[in-house]
């Protein structure tokens, strides 16, 4: 029983990850992403702001995709405003809408997923 103890716990390890080739640091180097597991509790926070949309008439289903998404994202810092301004965009999901391909997207997702399934 003691295993299921926090302190016992191992915690989750952030993934890093190349997405893009086309971002490149000062030395021409690509740039990894880092990603983190989310909880339950961040998930089911992501799913009452989907409901709160849902109910104002709006589909989301592709947009709890692009929360989710968004969330796991550690760096880039998707909440930077001069990042976002860079993109003429507002908000960390409409940054990672413009910022990527839509290959580059799956690439994410699937760096995502695997994060989460430990």
């Amino acid at each position: 029983m003691k295993g299921f103890y926090k302190e016992n716990r191992k915690e989750a390890e952030n993934k890093k990850i190349v997405i893009s080739k086309r971002f490149l640091n000062e030395q021409g180097n690509e740039i990894c992403w880092e990603m983190k597991a989310l909880s339950q509790k961040e998930n089911e926070e992501i799913l009452k702001k989907c409901r709160r949309m849902r109910s104002a008439g709006k589909d989301t289903e592709q947009y709890y995709e692009t929360m989710v998404l968004a969330e796991s994202v550690i760096f880039p810092d998707l909440n930077n405003i001069e990042l976002q301004n860079s993109y003429k965009v507002v908000g960390k999901e409409a940054l990672l809408l413009e910022l990527l391909t839509a290959g580059e997207y799956e690439a994410l997702k699937e760096a995502v997923e695997e994060v989460n399934m430990i």
